[in-house]
């Protein structure tokens, strides 16, 4: 009687541990989407931050919207820290 009380309690242990694997699974495999769709937001960002800082265009934004120009090098001053 103690051995069928025993194979029954192995039995209940096993089902439990195959489904609660069962939902680690499923989860860590949401979680490796997610992992993936962040690593592609993350490169599409680099590759917008390297074209929104491009010189051409900062420059052309500053000539065009800020009306900046260059100054002529009888304006520049140069300033040395020691």
């Amino acid at each position: 009687m103690l051995l069928a009380i025993l194979v029954l309690f192995n039995a209940i242990a096993v089902v439990l541990t195959a489904d609660k694997t069962r939902k680690l699974t499923s989860k860590w495999d949401v979680l490796q989407q997610s992992q993936d769709r962040y690593d592609i937001e993350w490169r599409n960002l680099l590759l917008e931050e390297q074209s929104l800082s491009e010189h051409s265009r900062v420059t052309r934004i500053a000539t065009k919207q800020l009306d900046m120009v260059r100054p002529m090098p009888k304006e520049e001053i140069i300033i040395r820290t020691k």
